[in-house]
């Protein structure tokens, strides 16, 4: 039997043990108290707790509590309880150990050691010393069963310890995750708000950004260009810069849009941290910077600072020292950018549930981007129709024109000769000198300047043969210079040639070769109305990867306007105020029916035009109906090369 006093000390003590473990509001504030309460109510003289919880690391590695003040006594507790204690953890059952020491009377006389265990979850140890150490008896069977249901009392306060912690974990998760959906619900609206790609731009870093937004401190985006095999950098974002977006945070949620200024944009771009990005083009397939990998492989990740496998790129270096995280823009299974952040300011890590929201805004991010290029894509097909259906408008007028102009014409040119040929005959009738006779001459200059409009109107209209031969390309053009020689020395035009030897045979029609080089060069002496220079030269090129000769006609006119460049090929456009604005028109047509190109571009002190035409050019015969000359191919002028 045991004693009553006994029995009611015992009571005692799992009641204060029981009500301190209620009472306990910590692991700290648990293992002190338990330490105390064993030390008043039982029969130890010293109590140590070694906690071993899952998960975060208890405040301290032992609690250790003891009824001597020396403190070499409790150093020796703490050596003896270390030797013990990893013994009991790994057998997993309780141990008693006396005499603690044969030379010591002072010391007590065991050291009881037991799993602090539960479920056969093990939370740590819990170690007593005491005993009788003049009658040399350890603890008893009774004490160490005492002290087994205390340490199972402990072991279900750590248990409950441990479960609370995870379901505050839980919690925390949750409630995290929860704000992570309704924040994304607001972003997500303000994403599709906009279908501008370089707004959209600002837009996405300005959201990661803002504190109350995704919440880093910086935000880096870049271009994934596939044809080049490189990630070009478009923008980049800091807290500062994105305050100038987002003043005041998240707009309400009742907010549909979020108006994006266009002196807003200029500034985030031209801030210094974003001019940085922007000089970066990293190359695509490298294996030195986690933006490429990203890329290619369309997985977001962490990249921590110690991994220095994507630190041999001194550009990638110079933007991304510390912690980072990278996640793809994907649309349709294809990588359209991709996105960097980091917290360089503070240096606070970026967890797995960072990275678990920066894959969700990237998401939504790469359907937004998707809709706005798509978008764009929509606007210039539809410009491009609208130019195309306005150009089939124009050539239709033109056809009109021209089959009215050439009736007319037609219809004009008998009188007109006519009249030509009786105020030549008048003219010679007359005495030379009188008025009637400088009447005549005028009449007779005057018609003959309407014949020749009418012929470029006629020569434009209608379908004129080609009669395709070899040609000397230098006997054409001496030609065309023998006729125009006259009209440029009158106008004090200094020519040059520089015409290489043994230029190589041509294929095609000499005779409208000699129209071009002449309109050209007529063109060019009327450009210079006060005299200059016209050079004349020629070269070997290529065209479409073939071989070519380049004939360029170089005049000291002042050029073109800029403005008019585009439409001086047009037919009827002239900016003189004689001429039909025909010539170039017919001797563009001329030139791309002999598979050759034509160009013009303002030098420095007039223009150049240049014809370009194939060497090897292939014969066809373009003459179905039999009109075919001896010795030579014939067909339509507008029939295609």
């Amino acid at each position: 039997m045991v004693p009553i006093d006994r029995r009611i000390a015992q009571l005692t003590l799992l009641s204060q043990l029981g009500q301190t473990l209620n009472a306990a509001t910590g692991l700290d504030n648990l293992c002190a108290s338990v330490c105390r309460v064993l030390l008043e109510f039982s029969d130890a003289v010293g109590v140590i707790i070694r906690p071993r919880l899952y998960g975060d690391p208890p405040p301290k590695a032992c609690y250790c509590r003891t009824a001597s003040t020396d403190p070499a006594l409790k150093i020796f507790f703490l050596q003896q309880e270390t030797l013990f204690s990893s013994k009991v953890l790994h057998q997993g059952r309780s141990r008693l150990h006396y005499p603690l020491s044969k030379n010591r009377p002072d010391l007590p006389a065991s050291i009881f050691c037991l799993p602090i265990k539960v479920h056969d979850k093990v939370f740590g140890t819990l170690s007593l010393l005491g005993g009788s150490p003049k009658q040399d008896q350890p603890f008893t069977p009774e004490q160490q069963e005492l002290f087994l249901s205390c340490g199972f009392q402990l072991a279900q306060a750590f248990e409950q310890l441990v479960t609370m912690a995870r379901l505050r974990q839980v919690s925390a998760s949750d409630f995290r995750r929860l704000q992570d959906l309704s924040l994304l619900y607001r972003i997500t609206q303000l994403l599709h708000s906009t279908l501008a790609t370089n707004e959209l731009f600002h837009l996405i870093l300005s959201l990661l950004v803002t504190p109350d937004g995704g919440g880093f401190h910086r935000a880096m985006l870049f271009m994934v260009n596939p044809r080049g095999g490189t990630l070009q950098g478009i923008l980049g974002m800091t807290r500062e810069s994105a305050s100038w977006l987002l003043p005041d945070g998240l707009p309400p949620v009742a907010a549909a849009s979020l108006p994006i200024p266009e002196d807003v944009q200029q500034a985030q771009s031209n801030a210094p941290f974003s001019r940085e990005v922007m000089q970066q083009r990293l190359d695509l397939g490298a294996a030195d910077n986690s933006l490429a990998e990203v890329a290619r492989e369309q997985k977001a990740r962490l990249v921590c600072a110690e991994d220095h496998s994507f630190h041999g790129n001194p550009r990638y270096r110079k933007l991304l020292m510390g912690d980072h995280a990278c996640v793809p823009l994907l649309s349709r299974g294809r990588s359209l950018c991709v996105l960097a952040v980091d917290n360089a300011d503070s240096g606070e890590k970026i967890d797995a549930e960072r990275l678990r929201f920066l894959e969700m805004f990237a998401g939504q991010a790469g359907i937004a981007l998707d809709n706005a290029q798509l978008l764009q894509r929509i606007e210039s097909a539809h410009s491009s129709l609208r130019e195309a259906q306005d150009l089939l408008l124009q050539k239709e007028k033109l056809a009109t024109v021209g089959e009215m102009s050439a009736s007319i014409a037609h219809e004009l040119k008998n009188p007109l000769v006519s009249v030509g040929g009786f105020a030549r005959r008048l003219a010679r009738s007359l005495e030379p000198g009188s008025s009637e006779h400088q009447f005549a001459q005028v009449i007779q200059q005057e018609s003959e300047r309407l014949e020749k409009m009418l012929d470029e109107i006629l020569s434009f209209s209608r379908q004129r043969l080609l009669c395709i031969r070899d040609y000397q390309l230098e006997a054409v053009l001496d030609r065309a210079l023998l006729l125009e020689g006259d009209n440029l020395e009158q106008g004090d035009i200094t020519l040059k040639l520089e015409i290489q030897d043994q230029l190589p045979r041509l294929q095609g029609d000499a005779e409208q070769m000699e129209q071009v080089f002449l309109n050209l060069i007529s063109n060019a002496r009327q450009a210079m109305s006060g005299g200059g220079e016209l050079r004349i030269s020629s070269q070997y090129s290529l065209l479409r990867g073939e071989p070519a000769i380049r004939i360029d006609f170089n005049d000291t006119g002042g050029g073109i306007p800029p403005k008019l460049m585009r439409n001086i090929f047009n037919p009827f456009f002239t900016t003189k105020d004689e001429g039909t604005g025909l010539g170039l028109s017919i001797s563009h047509r001329i030139v791309e029916h002999h598979q050759g190109e034509i160009e013009v571009l303002n030098t420095d002190c007039g223009t150049c035009f240049s014809v370009t035409l194939p060497i090897h050019q292939r014969q066809r015969s373009a003459d179905p109906l039999g009109m075919r000359e001896k010795g030579r191919e014939s067909r339509p002028e507008n029939s295609p090369p």
